[in-house]
């Protein structure tokens, strides 16, 4: 809208200017009826010309200014989106971004030449990545998983390759926060406590157990998996599990850190923005017995060790 505005202002002025011009000459014209001369045909052209050149020079400046924006914008959003995964535990990694003068790479992994995915994105070829000072000195920012903190503190510049002045700056602070400069986010606070990641230390190994129960609330749902490999086992992963309870879809994964015959660490990984249902989790050992470990409440945030659960810990 601002553009056709600029746009129509400028063929204001251009007509106003031809008017006057015409009232200049208007004796002239009365008297002879022979149409322009050719002054009056050179200044009218003259001031065309230079009034189109100014609106064609406005009119490539809010481009320019726009996909900047844009830009900005959107290397913003893969930051937040590589922290994001990290918080999840997505893939069990940190996550990272790296950063180049044309391209820059939303990468699965510790650090890009050790990624287990890579994406590229590239940058409108009008605009470019500068000024990268980051700690460290490198060009990536990696998010660590569960807290989504960063080491790689520091800025960079977002700008026009053909006008430098114009610039879209980034900041990356500690807690992984990515903004334009200048504009930081209120603080949140202390890191919000939720049941995302628990381990369960206890003293009897799941080497010869045989399912696992999920006993879900509200509405009441029992789900029992069998664990694979059978047992005797050395370890046990379930995998990403999704039951359906009340309408809803519910995704835990519960996998064992160590087993042993009379130990055991087991992890459970339940994310809040999956999960929205109370539910128990017990484990059927060899003996045919349900063993609590845990029951998760609905809120997310609380969670009680059970009775066999043993000592509970966030990783």
């Amino acid at each position: 809208m601002k553009k056709i505005q600029n746009i129509k202002r400028s063929f204001e002025t251009l007509e106003f200017c031809i008017l006057n011009l015409f009232r200049i000459s208007d004796f002239g014209f009365r008297a002879s009826r022979k149409g322009f001369t050719a002054l009056e045909i050179v200044v009218a052209v003259g001031i065309i010309t230079i009034l189109g050149a100014l609106s064609l020079i406005s009119f490539m400046n809010s481009r320019r200014i726009a996909a900047l924006a844009t830009t900005g914008n959107e290397v913003l959003a893969i930051l937040r989106l590589a922290q994001e995964k990290a918080v999840a535990g997505q893939g069990e990694d940190p996550w990272g971004v790296r950063l180049e003068n044309g391209v820059y790479y939303i990468f699965q992994g510790s650090s890009y030449a050790d990624a287990v995915s890579t994406t590229a994105y590239t940058l409108p070829s009008s605009i470019e990545i500068a000024n990268i000072t980051l700690v460290g000195g490198g060009q990536e920012v990696v998010f660590r998983p569960i807290d989504g903190m960063t080491d790689q503190t520091g800025t960079f510049t977002v700008r026009v390759r053909a006008s430098t002045a114009q610039v879209f700056d980034v900041t990356v602070d500690r807690s992984g926060r990515a903004y334009q400069t200048g504009t930081a986010p209120a603080a949140m606070g202390a890191r919000v406590v939720d049941a995302r990641h628990r381990t369960f230390a206890f003293a009897w190994g799941i080497d010869d157990a045989t399912d696992v129960r999920f006993s879900f609330s509200d509405p009441t749902v029992v789900q029992t998996v069998a664990m694979i490999p059978v047992a005797p086992r050395a370890s046990y992963d379930s995998g990403e599990l999704i039951f359906a309870v009340g309408g809803f879809d519910q995704i835990i994964r519960v996998h064992a850190l160590s087993v042993a015959s009379g130990a055991t660490t087991l992890s459970i990984d339940r994310d809040c923005r999956k999960n929205t249902k109370k539910v128990v989790i017990a484990v059927r050992d060899a003996d045919t017995t349900f063993k609590d470990i845990a029951t998760y409440e609905a809120d997310c945030r609380t969670v009680t060790v059970g009775a066999y659960g043993g000592v509970m810990s966030e990783p």
